[in-house]
């Protein structure tokens, strides 16, 4: 069963209805999902459905009922996803308060019909709410949110005295000369910190410098489609407009800012040589990963030299008040991972006790898994007990409701945290591969990537090295210089068609350099799997294909609706709609589709 709040329903409420539903029909409940204080926008982030959907793949139960169909997803594309997820594995979908299932033609007709209509009913909402929120911007009012030299005190900008010197200090010193690294690095050493106690980086200096909130203006709009486009969405013609609060700097400094920010805009140019192991090097003290960093120096004869490295990306962004540089130069870094992988793989014993090694840690980690599996499960059946033994109690007026009404939200709470702890193990179990990794294997793979490596370009060998490595540590060797530490391998053999090592696995066969040495295929013409790819394919797991939502919306909109929709339509409308609506509805038909 799968529940989220809904409303006017607690989840509760809709739980004990369900459970006496079920009950009245002789059906055995293998599994209680809830989604709660989460939206139903999509499936994404919901640690409930995604369990759902795993336990479905494994064939755990035989039929999903639900309080209503825009409690699974008010997304159409995803309701349609999970129904055919769910016809696939053979489990029927139904609904309590529609009254209908997915066993039946008319079942499956209906229930598309009400995903649209959810869907229509979150982006009409959706609408009502920007158009609200636009107008109040329009009036000069703060629509809410956190801002630097403000405070938000119940959507009014207060300024906050603090952080305004701090502010005025920024546009101040940037109108003076100072560029944005060098306010980043003068603010952190003088133990300014941003609100959420961090230091100032670079980009936060540009944000604040751009920032029409602090001349006393309101802008709004100036993204669109946010969760899609992100900062492709950028809108040429936001709303700005004089705010009801007060300005932290003048319309000057203002105008003097704005000039100095266009004449300074322009794109950094790249190098023509690209920095194969960036965002793969970790800084040796905080961690974060190093960036390219090419400095330029001039010789007594006039000739500018360059030279690469890789230095921390926190000092990068945040000047040394946050970090160290900890650079290392950037060719020998690279020589050497590639070298240290030769090294590795050439060397038999220590190659093949390796990979051993990881089989048996990989073992060991899914039988702990199991155990803390298995005590959650535990623990939530026992929590589930005495949930139902409270429910009782209620019915029976055994106990004063303030304190039935307590002593549930503790052991709901409760619940919820088992149940989420449960589906993040899930979740690690069904991603970990206990299969055994033959060594030969692993050994020709690598030995491929060396091959192909050594004869690509360095952007193919950066493609290469991004789809190979996970971490590269640093440490400081004898006197002043620093060198590669360890390196990390990432095979990842959870999903394929998927998975990083599938695609590096195509990428290294399929070189258009190397066609030559692909393996002919097989006599088989029933096979279409490529020779090199069978080599590789018992290590992954078997999963089903992705679906193509385009094809699905095509034949079950477009096709199935459009020529059944009118028959059944009409039918179901004389029960339950005015002639009014079943002449609105049958006559919208050809101009939707």
């Amino acid at each position: 069963m799968f529940f989220q709040a809904t409303e006017g329903y607690s989840i509760s409420a809709q739980l004990q209805t369900l459970r006496q539903y079920a009950n009245l029909y002789g059906w055995q409940i293998s599994e209680e999902y809830v989604d709660e204080g989460i939206s139903g926008k999509d499936i994404k982030g919901r640690h409930a459905m995604q369990r759902l959907i795993a336990d479905v793949e494994k064939g755990k139960f035989q039929a999903i009922l639900v309080w209503k169909i825009s409690r699974l997803s008010r997304n159409m594309l995803d309701t349609l996803m999970l129904l055919d997820k769910f016809e696939e594995y053979d489990v029927k979908f139904i609904s309590y308060s529609e009254n209908f299932d997915t066993s039946s033609p008319i079942g499956k007709l209906v229930i598309q019909l009400l995903a649209s209509i959810a869907e229509m009913e979150r982006n009409t909402l959706s609408e009502n709410v920007k158009l609200g929120m636009t107008q109040r911007a329009k009036e000069g009012n703060w629509n809410g949110g956190v801002i630097f030299g403000y405070d938000s005190v119940e959507k009014e900008l207060v300024i906050n005295p603090q952080e305004a010197e701090i502010v005025q200090l920024v546009f101040t010193l940037y109108v003076e000369g100072k560029g944005l690294k060098a306010i980043t690095n003068y603010l952190n050493k003088a133990g300014y910190r941003t609100k959420r106690n961090k230091h100032f980086s670079i980009n936060g200096i540009a944000t604040i410098l751009d920032n029409q909130v602090y001349a006393g203006k309101i802008r709004w709009l100036q993204v669109e489609n946010w969760d899609i486009k992100r900062r492709r969405g950028k809108n040429p013609n936001p709303i700005v407009v004089d705010g009801k609060h007060k300005a932290i700097i003048s319309d000057e400094l203002w105008n003097l800012t704005q000039a100095r920010r266009q004449s300074k805009s322009f794109k950094q140019r790249q190098s023509q040589d690209p920095f194969l192991i960036s965002s793969l090097m970790r800084c040796p003290d905080c961690g974060q990963g190093m960036v390219p960093s090419i400095t330029t120096y001039t010789r007594k004869d006039g000739i500018k030299r360059k030279h690469r490295y890789y230095v921390c990306g926190v000092f990068h962004n945040k000047g040394s008040a946050a970090c160290k540089a900890n650079s290392i130069k950037a060719y020998d870094a690279e020589d050497a991972v590639i070298n240290r992988l030769i090294k590795f793989l050439y060397d038999s014993a220590n190659f093949i006790q390796t990979i051993e090694n990881i089989n048996k840690d990989t073992v060991q980690s899914n039988v702990q898994l199991k155990d803390q599996l298995g005590i959650i499960e535990t623990e939530l059946n026992d929590t589930i007990a005495k949930q139902e033994k409270y429910m009782e109690a209620y019915e029976q007026n055994l106990f004063p409701v303030s304190l039935l009404q307590e002593r549930l939200q503790k052991v709901s709470k409760w619940k919820s945290d088992l149940e989420q702890k449960k589906n993040e193990l899930s979740l690690q179990l069904s991603s970990s591969d206990a299969k055994v990794i033959p060594p030969d294997v692993v050994g020709q793979l690598l030995e491929r990537f060396v091959h192909v490596f050594q004869q690509s370009s360095r952007e193919k060998k950066k493609q290469l090295f991004q789809l190979l490595l996970n971490k590269i540590t640093i440490k400081q060797s004898a006197g002043s210089s620093r060198t590669v530490d360890k390196i990390e391998l990432d095979f990842d053999f959870s999903a394929v068609n998927q998975s990083k090592t599938f695609t590096l696995i195509n990428m290294l066969y399929l070189d258009s350099e190397h066609t030559n040495e692909i393996p002919a295929p097989t006599s088989d013409s029933r096979d279409k799997t490529p020779t090199y790819l069978r080599l590789f394919l018992p290590l992954f797991m078997v999963r089903f294909t992705a679906i193509n939502l385009n094809e699905v919306i095509s034949k079950r909109v477009n096709t199935y609706i459009y020529f059944i929709l009118k028959e059944w339509l009409y039918y179901l409308c004389s029960f339950h709609c005015s002639v009014n609506i079943q002449l609105l509805i049958i006559n919208c038909l050809p101009q939707v589709f």
